[in-house]
């Protein structure tokens, strides 16, 4: 588990997803990806240090185990990047669950939100393409999120 955040490593965390997406093509159940990024996290740490944008990282993981459900993976992909294994949701599903994440993040001390690219395992899948994919989708939804802000 990742000292900061409590939630897996990316490591032990890749294993657990290899483990669901072998559960999810034996099944045929649906399983969705979220790759999720702590928005303006540096921008956090360059203007009220360090510490604490190690408080966001640790709302936004308090959070994600909070609104998720218990079974739900989360694990710690890079500095401010997390990825989430949702078994038995599709994207639908899995977008109202993030969007709940977000709407208790605003209510925590600390404030912060997320941006997140979701994708849906289909048989054959890799972890790299299924990854990929949902890291894909979350530059497509922070280019949408920026064309919005400019338009208004």
């Amino acid at each position: 588990m990742d000292d900061l955040t409590g939630v897996y490593l990316r490591g032990p965390g890749l294993a657990e997803l290899e483990r669901e997406i072998a559960r999810a093509a034996r099944t045929k159940e649906p399983l969705a990806l979220a790759f999720v990024d702590v928005d303006d996290l540096k921008t956090i740490n360059d203007s009220r240090g360090h510490a604490a944008g190690d408080r966001v990282l640790r709302e936004v993981a308090d959070t994600l185990r909070a609104t998720l459900r218990s079974y739900d993976r989360v694990i710690r992909y890079g500095g401010d990047e997390f990825v989430c294994l949702l078994p038995g949701l599709d994207i639908a599903h899995a977008t109202q669950r993030f969007a709940l994440v977000n709407a208790a993040l605003a209510k925590r001390p600390e404030g912060g939100s997320i941006t997140v690219g979701l994708a849906q395992f289909e048989p054959g899948d890799s972890i790299g393409e299924l990854i990929a994919r949902a890291d894909a989708a979350l530059y497509t939804e922070r280019a949408q999120r920026r064309a919005l802000r400019t338009q208004s």
